[in-house]
């Protein structure tokens, strides 16, 4: 599960994190503690990424906590994308993202900027938004309660990966989940 933390919701806006975590759909146990990487806003600038006024605006009125993004350590845009690059390690992982227009498009983008390879195979992308717009999946993901800072970007990919669980497993019950019918069918 991956998700971006922005300074605007268009595919070349300025990156400000990044967090993801590698997850089991069946078991819903996430693998490890994650990847985090907080991104200076000047390397996103100087690569030609944007900042829009309303979205700075919105962080304006955010939780201090989650404000917290703009005094942490920082590292540049391309050495996040290949440290995450090699968080990832091999492109036989299934993605998801909250939304098929917003988090992998603009890290796509990201890494086009920097002649770099995405870290995944381009057909194996998700879109976790659209789950969420499954008959009864509203009711499945209030049951799981949010932990950590709301858009911090790796408390919200834990989230996002633990209501993905809930709501597949709830809709498809655990036999389906160990069928998963989103996993791409390997070529022949």
């Amino acid at each position: 599960m991956i998700d971006l933390e922005t300074l605007g919701t268009r595919a070349d806006a300025v990156i400000l994190s990044l967090g993801a975590v590698k997850f089991d759909l069946t078991s819903g146990k996430i693998d490890d503690q994650g990847f985090y990487a907080s991104i200076s806003i000047d390397s996103n600038q100087e690569l030609g990424r944007h900042i829009q006024e309303d979205t700075l605006l919105w962080w304006l009125k955010q939780d201090i906590a989650a404000q917290s993004v703009f005094h942490e350590d920082k590292t540049t845009l391309p050495q996040a994308l290949e440290d995450f690059s090699d968080w990832v390690g091999t492109d036989d992982y299934e993605v998801w993202s909250n939304g098929a227009d917003f988090d992998i498009p603009m890290l796509a983008h990201a890494y086009a900027q920097i002649q770099m390879e995405i870290p995944w195979k381009f057909w194996a992308s998700n879109c976790f938004r659209t789950y969420k717009k499954l008959p009864g999946a509203k009711a499945l993901a209030q049951t799981v309660p949010s932990a950590g800072v709301k858009h911090n970007a790796l408390a919200d990919a834990v989230h996002q990966a633990q209501v993905l669980h809930a709501i597949h497993t709830g809709i498809f019950g655990k036999a389906a989940a160990t069928n998963n019918p989103f996993k791409p069918k390997a070529k022949t």
